[in-house]
């Protein structure tokens, strides 16, 4: 009875705090509905949440990752190339995403598991996304924020930081930048 007194509590201290303290979700944006080609060029990976440790663990060697989005041959396709800098080393690697009319989420290919969704960031030049994988051998959920400039206020990386808690993601980590960035060679 103590425990369930205490439970009952606990819960209702978080009702109060929630109606008090209004935690303020990112904005969900409509894949489906998205303009793509207004977020096609450079994106500098600044940050990422998570519910748990794992969920950010493959980040944590990383010091820097530039990215490029452009659009494919094929309508509702587009390809992004990744220039990962893990240690003095460079990592290339390409990724195609499939958005389908009508649905909120991205189609990651070759990861037919995961979902992928898009977020309104307050940054006018920043973007947030979010990966989820709620079955299979590998489950997780986590948001990664990345903007046109490498460079980002303590306020924006804050203000997402702030965003991805109310979404229960309370690992964070942000992205030393500290070497020379890879370079991305042009779409051929």
């Amino acid at each position: 009875m103590y425990h369930r007194f205490w439970s009952y509590l606990v819960y209702l201290y978080g009702v109060v705090a929630q109606t008090i303290w209004r935690c303020e979700e990112p904005a969900k944006m409509s894949a489906g509905g998205l303009n793509t080609a207004e977020y096609f060029g450079s994106w500098y990976f600044i940050a990422a949440a998570g519910e748990s440790v794992s969920d950010v663990q493959m980040f944590k060697p990383m010091d820097n990752t530039l990215f490029d989005l452009q659009g494919a041959n094929i309508p509702e396709r587009l390809v992004l190339q990744g220039a990962i800098k893990v240690g003095n080393h460079c990592i290339k690697r390409n990724w195609v995403y499939y958005i389908h009319r009508y649905r909120d989420d991205m189609e990651l290919e070759g990861r037919p598991l995961m979902k992928v969704y898009i977020f309104e960031s307050d940054c006018k030049d920043c973007i947030i996304m979010m990966e989820t994988q709620d079955v299979g051998e590998h489950q997780f959920k986590r948001m990664m924020l990345y903007a046109r400039n490498a460079t980002l206020s303590s306020e924006h990386i804050e203000h997402f930081q702030k965003k991805a808690a109310c979404v229960g993601m309370k690992e964070f980590m942000v992205l030393p930048q500290e070497k020379e960035y890879c370079l991305i060679e042009p779409h051929s």
